[in-house]
């Protein structure tokens, strides 16, 4: 009877030891296996910040999604003389129109937020979200 019980426990205790290394994804399946580039299923993710334009067709509202790209466009137009960094996110963020509150889920909380971008206009990282904290208490 000791021994049934020793070698139970003995089989449990090594499959809980190796459960952890089973978990782990080899080459095949998205793991950095060689030729692999690690973007998943074959490695075909694209970079980090370089997706293309959404396809609008499929958008829930294809001419707000379209007005975006083009709003982002200009924006970014506006911007291609900023470095990558804060200076060029809060051009291109001064640089977009504001957003149609009247069709927000909550008008009332857009609004404040649209009057809480307008105050802090201009200003970066902390100060930015100290600013923000503040507009929006008010």
């Amino acid at each position: 009877m000791k021994s049934a019980i020793k070698l139970i426990c003995t089989a449990l205790f090594a499959g809980l030891f190796a459960l952890p290394a089973a978990a782990q994804m080899g080459a095949g399946m998205g793991g950095m296996g060689p030729g692999m580039s690690g973007g998943g299923m074959g490695g075909m993710a694209a970079p980090a910040g370089k997706r293309g334009p959404r396809d609008c067709v499929q958008a829930p509202n294809p001419e707000q999604c379209k007005a975006r790209q083009e709003a982002r466009q200009k924006a970014a137009e506006a911007c291609k003389d900023k470095a990558a960094g804060p200076d060029r996110r809060q051009c291109m963020r001064d640089s977009m129109p504001p957003k149609d509150c009247s069709k927000a889920p909550s008008p009332e909380r857009c609004n404040t937020m649209q009057k809480a971008h307008e105050t802090c206009r201009g200003k970066t990282g902390p100060e930015r979200r100290q600013c923000m904290s503040e507009a929006m208490k008010k």
